[in-house]
């Protein structure tokens, strides 16, 4: 606060403005960043559930088409085999019997 001769006056001054302005620029800046990363991996999140929920229905169909399998032994449990069922990069570890 100021003071001069014919009383005191009431406000800002223009350095206490600017510094409020650049706080409120630096938050406002900090959080469209925030808000678009999270954009970008709600993205990539939403198509890995997509693709896992693909990958699950298939499954249950037992339709094997667009899905790569793999089948191997389990060394310490002869008569287990561990079955990988993957559609791109979202892959299913299942153990069967053999």
């Amino acid at each position: 606060m100021m003071t001069s001769v014919y009383g005191t006056y009431r406000g800002f001054t223009l350095v206490e403005v600017l510094v409020a302005i650049l706080i409120i620029g630096g938050a406002f800046t900090s959080l469209l960043t925030l808000l678009s990363n999270s954009r970008v991996h709600f993205s990539k999140s939403r198509e890995t559930f997509e693709r896992m929920v693909f990958l699950d229905s298939k499954l249950k169909l037992g339709n094997h088409e667009d899905i790569a399998v793999e089948r191997h032994p389990v060394p310490d449990f002869p008569a287990i085999k561990e079955a990988t069922y993957t559609y791109k990069d979202v892959f299913f570890i299942r153990y069967e019997p053999r």
